[in-house]
């Protein structure tokens, strides 16, 4: 499948790029000194309105994706945690989450994490301002309320289950919030999904290309977060009127570092790119062989050494250039879930046909050349199902952050499979040390500031 099947996604890339020019002059609204914290608007009139929403989508995909190789985002930690990506650098941040033995004072971690709640509040105060001072179209605000659902399901699939939340009261004091479950995470996606699509119930007049990429975008999330909550019927139904070939993804430009596709810089080669992440292949025992699958949804060529000149660097050709656009949601997840919903109703067969129309699908309309899946057949618990659904879904889904709550899910009911036999474990060769016993990311030290917060819940896989 290539990176833009979808006939709608040119447009919306379009819509995005007229707008992202704006960033430059919005920073300075968008700045808070408390990023977890919602502040008031600052911005009193439409202009400042849209330049708010402008903000929003572009705090998203920094979150998301990172900048020109100072800053990752949620795709690749997340990534590199499990068997995506290996480190191929030095710093000893990087290795510790990469290695699963995470201090939570790292630092990069705290500013990965505090990028996402600042996208989060970027994104529910633009909501705020649009409802008042530009409400049509509406589906700006369904855009705003969409993404700031799927900041939600990055907390609750990449995070420990005790993520607080804090609000800025009218008279200028902090709220601080309790930390919350995975469920009331997940639950609080949900509710923003739902308004998103509310909120696009109707169609504004100039509404015609944004209203239903807002609608698609907000139903493939409503359908992870409660996939993630193993609601696989109302999953199932959440997506099922999402065509296959629809498409949202996040821009990138040249304009600034900041707004570069930072998957394809961490990783791709110098002078490109910083070389600070190779794709792994078959890391810690557990971990998929990406590279010498030859797949062609994941094609990683080696190309030379790592930042650290002596691992080897995997480049994925997913992501060519500085300026790719990464999948926030599309219509191959939406039939992922419907396929998972197939195989826990009981229907194996069902799932296997379905995974096999996205492959038919890829041939004739992506150029891939992928053979037709066998069914592995029954099993005890129907493991060899699970582990073909699970690796396509790692295939399909490689380098877009999907990755670490698949895993999550795995040891979890109803799979409930042992942590060592999922991520990467053993002997860590790039220091000679063991991996560690993280199967998340924590909550950074510094929220303990907050009197509610007193650490990470590690009772919840």
């Amino acid at each position: 499948m290539k990176a833009n099947r979808s006939t709608r996604t040119p447009a919306r890339l379009a819509v995005v790029a007229g707008v992202v020019a704006l960033l430059a002059a919005c920073s300075s609204l968008l700045d808070v000194k408390d990023p977890d914290v919602i502040n008031p608007p600052d911005v009193l009139n439409a202009d400042g309105a849209v330049g708010a929403y402008n903000g929003g989508i572009g705090d998203f995909a920094f979150a998301n994706d990172g900048d020109n190789g100072g800053t990752e985002g949620q795709i690749l930690v997340s990534g590199v945690m499990t068997d995506e990506y290996f480190d191929s650098e030095t710093f000893p941040t990087r290795i510790e989450y990469d290695s699963r033995a995470i201090d939570e004072r790292n630092g990069t971690l705290r500013d990965v994490f505090f990028n996402l709640q600042k996208a989060r509040v970027a994104l529910e105060g633009a909501v705020g301002a649009l409802q008042q001072y530009a409400p049509t179209p509406n589906s700006r605000i369904g855009e705003m309320l969409a993404l700031s659902g799927m900041t939600y399901v990055y907390f609750a699939e990449n995070y420990c289950s005790a993520v607080p939340f804090s609000e800025r009261l009218p008279d200028g004091s902090i709220q601080y919030g309790q930390p919350l479950t995975t469920t009331a995470l997940l639950d609080r996606a949900i509710s923003r999904f739902d308004s998103a699509l509310a909120v696009t119930a109707t169609q504004s007049p100039d509404d015609t290309i944004l209203r239903p990429l807002v609608r698609n975008l907000a139903l493939v999330g409503k359908g992870r977060a409660l996939l993630d909550k193993a609601d696989f019927a109302g999953a199932a139904a959440a997506v099922a009127g999402v065509l296959t070939n629809f498409v949202y993804a996040t821009f990138h430009s040249l304009a600034t570092d900041r707004q570069r596709n930072g998957v394809f810089v961490f990783n791709n080669q110098t002078p490109n790119g910083t070389g600070r992440f190779s794709v792994a292949d078959g890391e810690g025992t557990n971990g998929l062989k990406f590279p010498s699958a030859g797949d062609p949804r994941v094609v990683a060529p080696q190309n030379g050494k790592g930042f650290d000149n002596t691992s080897p660097l995997y480049v994925l050709q997913k992501y060519t250039t500085a300026t790719s656009p990464v999948h926030v949601a599309d219509g191959v997840e939406a039939r992922l879930i419907e396929a998972e919903a197939q195989l826990r109703a009981g229907d194996g067969p069902g799932m296997v046909t379905s995974l096999n129309a996205l492959r038919i699908d890829a041939v004739n309309n992506g150029g891939f050349n992928l053979a037709a899946l066998a069914d592995p057949g029954p099993s005890p618990n129907d493991s060899l199902r699970v582990d073909l659904l699970f690796r396509e879904r790692a295939f399909w889904l490689f380098a877009t952050g999907h990755r670490l709550g698949d895993l999550r899910r795995l040891a979890r009911v109803p799979y409930s499979r042992a942590v060592n036999s999922l991520y990467p474990t053993g002997v860590y060769t790039h220091t000679n040390t063991v991996y560690g016993n993280n199967t998340e990311l924590p909550v950074p030290f510094s929220e303990r500031n907050n009197p509610n917060f007193t650490g990470c819940d590690y009772n919840t896989p």
